[in-house]
């Protein structure tokens, strides 16, 4: 990416459809579309309707134009949006008549990153825009919107501000002579560091739960062959995804279906019969569920009578489902074993409410903003450590103000990485190039 040049692409999809918006971004925006639209100005934030044409004079479309002045904008640099009609080839010919009268296609990210770069967003905001784009929930994209308006960066920096003032008292402190260190615990600085550590800890336990509503969670449904795996997927989708026979291993290849439970995305696996194979393909059924089992959040061990083994599961926690509840035979007396009926859907919604519960989906709350990804999780954890290490050297009988400092600087390190003040650029680069080319 070289800041100061003008960059171009398109906002939406590329595809038929009605309306298609190609965003520039850059010193030139300005320039560049009084040049096409043969305009002397535009008027910030107001649409004006007229014409693009290319270098030659020749008329691309008629469009709908509006400009965002810096500081003002997505980006924090003059940007123009330029809505035409949704034909690929027409959003093509714009893009090639904005670059060129000056410039470039833009990489994936890059106007967030701009808007990164400018101060407008802070890397947890920036997270908030990849995953509102990619959002498979209504209670996700409100949980994101909350984020993107700073409301978790707000809390975080809250933080940030607390550990920087006992960080200024320590310094303070070590510049008074050594023999002058107070040898107990100011109550200042206990207060201040359990005051962060609560809110820090605060965070790591709900970060789970904005993970678990951001990417979702997967479930596999194992078991011997002929059991009722894809009867209970079919029951649970509402569908018939999955073909049903009674001949064993019918099921070779694992079958996906995604379904929303309380706004959380759930993957449901089909997977192939656990038994000795007996041909190649079915080897690979076997082999591939054995890999989905050490994947799983949650594996349904699926039997249809009390004898029957349980299937291998390679350590996710697991819910006994007991299917063919219809048939008299079928009974158990073990209180852990869900008794369904996939034919009758008699027991799904124990089951359902089983799966939610395992899952932490029903603690799920989207009042307040929580931690949604890996790295964000990652960050508070080291954050959390330090701020334990500092308490537990707080707590000896001889306080060692320096190293109690250095600890403090960790943990700010950390949450400056969180919020992106101080992240390396490999980080950097891997979070832009999850994005889209248009954002």
């Amino acid at each position: 990416m070289i800041l100061g040049d003008t960059i171009v692409a398109p906002a939406t999809p590329f595809g038929h459809s009605g309306v298609a918006v190609t965003r520039i971004s850059g010193p030139l925006s300005f320039p560049i579309i009084n040049r096409l639209s043969k305009k002397n100005g535009f008027s910030n934030r107001l649409a004006t309707v007229c014409s693009i044409a290319d270098s030659d004079g020749n008329t691309v479309d008629r469009c709908v134009v509006t400009v965002y002045k810096k500081p003002g904008s997505y980006t924090g640099e003059d940007v123009v949006e330029i809505s035409s009609h949704g034909n690929p080839t027409t959003v093509e010919y714009i893009i090639l008549s904005v670059c060129a009268a000056g410039a470039r296609t833009a990489e994936p990210g890059e106007f967030t990153k701009r808007a990164f770069i400018n101060g407008k967003l802070d890397l947890v905001q920036v997270e908030a825009v990849a995953s509102l784009v990619n959002s498979k929930s209504i209670e996700n994209t409100r949980h994101q919107q909350k984020i993107l308006r700073g409301t978790l960066s707000l809390s975080i920096n809250n933080i940030r501000t607390k550990i920087v003032s006992l960080l200024g008292r320590l310094e303070h402190q070590m510049d008074i002579d050594e023999e002058e260190w107070p040898t107990a615990p100011p109550s200042w600085l206990v207060d201040g560091v359990d005051a962060v550590y609560l809110k820090v800890r605060h965070f790591k336990k709900t970060s789970k739960f904005g993970r678990l509503l951001n990417r979702g969670a997967t479930v596999v449904i194992a078991g011997p062959p002929n059991v009722g795996k894809s009867s209970l997927l079919n029951a649970l989708s509402q569908s018939s995804r999955s073909i049903v026979s009674s001949s064993p291993g019918t099921t070779r290849d694992t079958i996906e279906v995604e379904l929303l439970m309380r706004g959380v995305p759930v993957l449901f696996i089909d997977t192939a019969g656990l038994r000795q194979p007996k041909d190649e393909i079915e080897k690979e059924g076997v082999r591939r569920t054995k890999n989905f089992l050490k994947r799983a959040d949650l594996v349904l061990s699926l039997t249809d009578g009390p004898k029957s083994k349980k299937p291998l599961n390679a350590g996710a926690p697991t819910l006994s489902v007991l299917n063919k509840s219809d048939l008299q035979s079928n009974k158990t007396k073990n209180p852990s074993v869900i008794h369904i009926s996939a034919k009758t859907g008699a027991g799904l919604p124990l089951l359902k409410r089983k799966i939610s519960q395992q899952l932490g989906i029903n603690k799920i709350s989207t009042d307040s903003p929580s931690l949604s990804t890996s790295r964000q999780h990652v960050a508070m954890v080291a954050c959390s450590d330090a701020i334990q290490r500092s308490r537990s050297l707080i707590k000896k009988q001889h306080l060692d103000i320096e190293i109690i400092a250095f600890e403090l600087r960790e943990a700010l390190n950390a949450v400056d990485a969180l919020l992106g003040k101080t992240s390396p650029e490999d980080i950097l680069d891997h979070v832009f190039n999850s994005f889209c080319v248009g954002k």
